[in-house]
């Protein structure tokens, strides 16, 4: 099954950790979009999309000129940043710098106070691919969502641990596709190449 995933463009509110709050996209945020789609070759038989309006205003627009059917899908929505949730990144690295470094080298036994564990969120999206896998089998999907959830599933592509997908890099308007086996449960990457996404200092 191929799953195309775009993720949502600058937003509203300059570099804060947004997570599951609802923000809007930026002009450029918008633009973004729109290039990251040209680099998938498609075609969709249908958008999923997570329900936060930085994804849901694009996936209906995109929708309606393609003339595809839209479902929002609250599975793929982003990750839970808790009490972190519209404050400014630098703000809270400095501030929380063990909590930080700690959580970035081991999301799956740290995360923001109130946040979302690592392990939920893990076992949410991939129990949501896996349920779409069902309801939509033999289609072609586009999942339009947030750089937590294409981190992860690009982790998990690629057999790595946790801690690396802290330290992979899904800029506005990142697009992937993806080949996912329902029977084994295992994801392929035929685009875009590690070189795209994976930071070499």
């Amino acid at each position: 099954m191929r799953i195309d995933l775009l993720r949502h463009g600058a937003c509203a509110g300059g570099s804060i950790f947004r997570g599951q709050i609802d923000v809007s996209l930026t002009e450029e945020g918008w633009e973004q979009m729109w290039q990251g789609l040209r680099d998938l070759t498609g075609p969709w038989d249908r958008i999923i999309t997570s329900p936060l309006g930085r994804c849901q205003a694009f996936a209906a627009q995109l929708g309606h000129k393609r003339k595809l059917p839209v479902d929002l899908v609250p599975g793929i929505r982003e990750i839970s940043f808790g009490e972190w949730e519209g404050q400014a990144i630098d703000k809270i690295w400095t501030e929380h710098k063990t909590l930080c470094n700690a959580w970035s080298r081991e999301p799956e036994k740290h995360c923001p106070p109130g946040g979302e564990p690592f392990t939920s969120f893990r076992s949410r999206v991939l129990q949501t691919i896996s349920e779409l896998s069902v309801r939509y089998s033999g289609e072609s999907l586009l999942l339009v969502t947030h750089g937590g959830v294409i981190k992860l599933l690009l982790t998990i592509a690629n057999g790595w641990g946790p801690g690396q997908m802290m330290s992979l890099q899904v800029g506005y308007g990142f697009a992937a596709s993806m080949e996912y086996d329902c029977n084994s449960g295992t994801f392929g990457i035929p685009y875009p190449g590690q070189d795209a996404y994976v930071y070499c200092p």
